[in-house]
């Protein structure tokens, strides 16, 4: 779990540093950004060894939040768009937040869920991300 919270964090502070038009969710993120930011870390633990992850979508009143799942464990790079969630990585594997919002198993995370047009959008994307810096200001 160690090392899923640290990858997460990584790609959290991509996301934070990325600022491109991409044609996903990407562009005031994290704020409506929870699907497109899920699939594209499912894809990076992916490339490290992890997974797969399911897509967990729960709703929150007139919203809706995505997360990932593998069995129990719950990693969330978006939750903080909500006035009520301060952590930018999350990755445990209870969280009363989380279960409040009934999430339900969507389908496997993956870049190609939704056909070779979204993979291509999302090919780009997480090859853009992979070039961002994960250093800021003297870290």
């Amino acid at each position: 779990m160690d090392q899923i919270q640290t990858l997460a964090a990584d790609f959290r502070i991509r996301l934070d540093n990325y600022r491109r038009e991409d044609g996903l969710s990407l562009q005031s993120f994290p704020h409506g950004a929870c699907g497109d930011a899920s699939i594209l870390l499912a894809h990076y633990l992916g490339q490290h060894g992890f997974g797969p992850f399911r897509y967990i979508c729960g709703r929150r009143g007139d919203s809706s939040h995505v997360w990932l799942s593998d069995g129990n464990l719950i990693i969330d790079i978006t939750a903080d768009q909500f006035e009520d969630f301060e952590i930018t990585a999350f990755v445990s594997t209870t969280s009363r937040w989380h279960d409040a919002l009934n999430g339900e198993d969507q389908h496997e995370a993956t870049i190609s869920v939704w056909g070779p047009d979204w993979e291509a959008r999302f090919q780009a994307a997480y090859a853009a991300l992979m070039s961002v810096s994960t250093i800021t200001n003297g870290q």
